[in-house]
């Protein structure tokens, strides 16, 4: 077995004796070693105890990109409507580079509300260096000569009355000169493509669940451009997929912001409350393509309660429909549990709502109704 020998004595050669190596004189500690913090100063017994205080009480804030009313937080991000200056604001950022060039916050948020189109990047690091966050700007601002092109095409898929594959096709031939314009164009197609496979109709050969995507490509799409059509169109999406609490800015539609107060309201309070029907609505300056399924829903929310009692069986049916996607059923079930319950029948509200109670959105109704249920008179 190999060993390596240790000698504490040294030969010093031609001497012919031996030499005691001294030992170093130990330096004596006549205090504990302290670990400072750099930030408040406190000191700690061990480098440990100073981690965990510099981290808890003291941790790296971490730079963030505000545009708008937009916290940025994914590593690209799309501009669609013109911001000023002061509505760019870099947050915890001790320096700012645009497309690798060192420059101020303020020429930072100059630089970005002037351009129109374009692709930028941004760093930002925070105090001492610590940790530095990229963005990818891309700024896709419409003109409004542009934007009016795009909802002119929009308005004309209902002049021969039927949307196709086809009709979709010559929409977005006649919208190529919006140059500026594209990313609304692609929003309004994405919707018009979701909703032809959602019904399985206009010669469409995507699937329901392949519309469903398209669908919210165009929700996700169309909530950032600031237009009253695109406000529209990304509301629908979000009634369709039960996303009620995204009303604010559909007043040109009165019809679609009842229903999404009323099923808002049943959300959050758990309570049926009567419909907020609007006494005079306006009158909206294009139509809009509806799927089968919202079209049917939204009538039923216009009609008074004794005219919608009057078809519950067929509610009922629609809420068993295979053809029907998950949340639109939901939403018919609910409506049914409604009409039970204002017909003082706890027991088939209560039975209606026993199928939508595992539901992230209508689970605290369905308990109620379940509550209600088991609390009523056999």
């Amino acid at each position: 077995m190999p060993f390596l020998p240790y000698y504490d004595h040294i030969d010093p050669g031609q001497g012919g004796s031996s030499m005691v190596i001294p030992e170093w004189p130990r330096p004596v500690l006549d205090r504990p070693h302290v670990f400072m913090c750099p930030v408040c100063r406190e000191s700690f017994p061990s480098y440990e105890d100073r981690f965990q205080h510099r981290f808890e009480a003291h941790p790296y804030q971490r730079p963030l990109l505000v545009l708008g009313a937009h916290e940025v937080n994914t590593p690209r991000f799309v501009v669609t409507t013109a911001l000023s200056p002061e509505q760019i604001r870099p947050v915890n950022a001790a320096t700012c580079r645009l497309d690798g060039k060192t420059v101020t916050a303020r020429m930072l948020a100059q630089r970005l509300a002037e351009a129109r189109s374009g692709f930028f990047k941004v760093e930002l690091t925070g105090a001492e260096g610590k940790i530095t966050v990229s963005y990818e700007i891309s700024i896709e601002i419409a003109s409004d000569s542009h934007a009016s092109l795009v909802e002119q095409e929009f308005a004309r898929l209902y002049s021969p009355g039927v949307v196709s594959v086809a009709s979709i096709s010559a929409f977005i031939r006649a919208a190529s000169d919006a140059r500026t314009a594209r990313r609304y164009v692609d929003g309004l197609a994405a919707y018009l493509y979701g909703i032809l496979a959602k019904d399985q109709r206009g010669e469409t050969t995507l699937s329901q669940e392949q519309g469903r995507a398209r669908l919210n490509e165009a929700g996700q799409t169309l909530s950032e451009i600031d237009r009253p059509l695109a406000a529209v169109v990304a509301g629908i999406v979000s009634f369709q997929s039960n996303a009620f609490s995204r009303n604010e800015r559909l007043a040109p539609v009165p019809r679609l912001r009842s229903a999404m107060r009323w099923f808002d309201s049943v959300r959050t309070n758990a309570r049926m409350v009567a419909v907020d029907r609007a006494d005079s609505p306006t009158t909206p300056n294009a139509r809009v393509l509806l799927d089968s399924a919202t079209d049917e829903i939204l009538a039923w929310m216009d009609m008074p309660p004794d005219r919608l009692s009057g078809h519950a069986k067929q509610i009922a049916k629609r809420s068993q429909q295979d053809d029907w996607l998950p949340e639109d059923r939901i939403k018919a079930k609910v409506l049914l549990a409604a009409i039970h319950e204002s017909e003082g029948d706890a027991a088939q509200a209560g039975k209606v709502a026993r199928e939508f109670r595992h539901d992230p959105v209508f689970s605290r109704l369905a308990e109620r109704l379940i509550s209600s249920e088991k609390e009523s008179p056999a």
